[in-house]
């Protein structure tokens, strides 16, 4: 009888413990990205700064009370000082007086100092809190938005491989067009002497902006700058650019539809599609002198790059002058490995702000980078891999021929490849521009 009595507890007991179990399970817990929790936070920051300007009213105010003493007292003391010029004052009590007061009144000089130097560090704190803050808001205001951030250096007439103009801006956009429709804006990054692309609508008001890139560099004899690393240290500071965003090359394009889950977590972290392995920034024995970071994290380059602006910005905070220094190479960089995207991943990664996956969820396509003089059935075969629900995205170099006339021969081919892939023209170009003119 009591086994069985024990037996039936036990059951009682389990029974309980899935009960309470599928109870809690249904329970909605707030997640990092909860509105009222985030407005909870931005409350409780708004009431710390609030405190500390109070603080500082209240400190100024008693302070301009004390110089208003001082300057009673300093009057008097002149005064005093008119009234007994000429006189012998050694054995009088007004001698001791008047040293007594103009003591105290140097004591209070020294107090005043050292409290304008507190009021002095409670400003600085109260800036740091308030931008703080402003980022914060920031980040909850546009939680839900993507934007995508490109560099561009315009139409080259070039032979040279690393500069000639290939259509790729153009179809990149339309591949972000088509497969990422829910992106929020899309910035182009220019110098101040590039012209904007020839088949962009200028005054149709679409997602697309063309920002200026030169005014984003603090130092102007760093611009016009061609160099990618350079551009892309600037890129948090384009005006009204969402807290999370993709820094995407134009050689870079979308096969299939894609989320914004692909890029971030839910809880905003940045996606990562690749074993972490740290490359040292600089060759030894060649490592600048000031607070440079030492490592950035060694990964394929040509992907996007999601990234978050108020982590960038926290590594700005940590490594104030190492902006201005990668931007100080103009044409080419000293070093391969100065990748600022890289240089913020392992930042990142230390952190603990990225979310790393393997490659192979990345679903991402490499398309050949040698070819050969005739690409014709390469560019077919491409084509057909690319009909594939399971790529998502794919890269195209240009490591293409070098004489002239197999080169435009080759051109045409990639024009048709492109087209056949984006056929459909956005409402943002302009129809049947005039390609051969920029050729």
């Amino acid at each position: 009888m009591n086994r069985k009595i024990k037996y039936q507890s036990l059951i009682l007991m389990v029974a309980l413990v899935f009960f309470f179990f599928f109870i809690f399970s249904k329970q909605k817990f707030p997640s990092n990205g909860d509105e009222s929790i985030q407005n909870n936070l931005l409350v409780i920051d708004q009431n710390s700064v609030d405190k500390i300007e109070n603080e500082i009213n209240q400190r100024e105010f008693e302070l301009e009370r004390k110089e208003f003493e001082i300057e009673e007292v300093e009057y008097e003391m002149a005064h005093k000082e008119e009234e007994n010029e000429g006189k012998d004052l050694a054995d009088d009590e007004e001698k001791k007086e008047y040293e007594k007061i103009k003591f105290e009144l140097e004591q209070k000089k020294q107090q005043i100092w050292e409290e304008r130097y507190e009021i002095r560090v409670l400003k600085k704190q109260i800036t740091k809190e308030r931008a703080a803050l402003e980022m914060k808001k920031e980040v909850i205001k546009d939680e839900g938005k993507i934007d995508i951030v490109y560099s561009w250096s315009g139409i080259i007439r070039s032979m040279s491989i690393r500069n000639r103009y290939n259509y790729e801006l153009q179809f990149s956009l339309r591949s972000v067009h088509k497969y990422l429709p829910w992106v929020n804006k899309i910035y182009i990054l220019i110098n101040s002497n590039t012209e904007r692309p020839y088949w962009l609508k200028e005054d149709y008001p679409s997602k697309i902006r063309i920002i200026d890139r030169c005014a984003l560099f603090e130092n102007p004899d760093h611009c016009p700058n061609y160099n990618s690393f350079a551009i892309y240290s600037v890129a948090h500071k384009i005006p009204g650019l969402t807290n999370k965003f993709v820094l995407l090359d134009d050689d870079f394009f979308m096969n299939n539809p894609i989320t914004p889950d692909h890029f971030f977590t839910t809880d905003g972290l940045p996606k990562i599609y690749h074993k972490r392995r740290r490359m040292p920034v600089y060759p030894e024995g060649d490592f600048p002198d000031e607070p440079f970071p030492k490592y950035k994290y060694a990964r394929w380059s040509h992907v996007p790059k999601p990234m978050r602006r108020d982590y960038i910005i926290k590594f700005h905070e940590k490594y104030p002058t190492f902006a201005e220094h990668v931007q100080s190479h103009r044409r080419r960089y000293k070093f391969l490995n100065e990748e600022v995207s890289m240089i913020y991943y392992e930042f990142f990664y230390y952190k603990g702000w990225i979310k790393r996956l393997p490659l192979k969820q990345a679903k991402f396509k490499q398309l050949p980078r040698r070819h050969p003089d005739d690409i014709g059935d390469e560019f077919k075969k491409n084509y057909k891999i690319l009909q594939s629900k399971k790529i998502l995205t794919f890269n195209c170099n240009d490591n293409f021929s070098e004489d002239k006339e197999l080169y435009q021969v080759q051109r045409k081919i990639l024009w048709d490849f492109y087209i056949k892939l984006y056929p459909e023209t956005p409402a943002y170009e302009i129809p049947n521009p005039d390609h051969e003119k920029y050729s």
